[in-house]
């Protein structure tokens, strides 16, 4: 039987300035959450600022643990 845990990481304000600096520390979330056992299963992004063209990043992680039940 499996049982789900469930998280959320919100990256704000991931617009057209400092890209590589914002690239970088979205791969170092996305190692650090794999290595943790995470599995990304989804992200989204929401207009924020639409003069500066901000954007909210969300990373919908999933990590799925196994355990059994003895019944005697």
């Amino acid at each position: 039987m499996a049982q789900s845990e469930n998280d959320l990481d919100i990256y704000y304000a991931a617009g057209n300035a400092n890209t590589q600096r914002q690239e970088s520390e979205i791969t170092e979330v996305i190692k650090k959450r794999n290595t943790a056992g995470l599995k990304l299963i989804s992200t989204g992004k929401a207009r924020v600022d639409t003069k500066n063209q901000f954007s909210n990043l969300y990373l919908f992680w999933e990590k799925l643990s196994y355990f059994f039940r003895y019944f005697p």
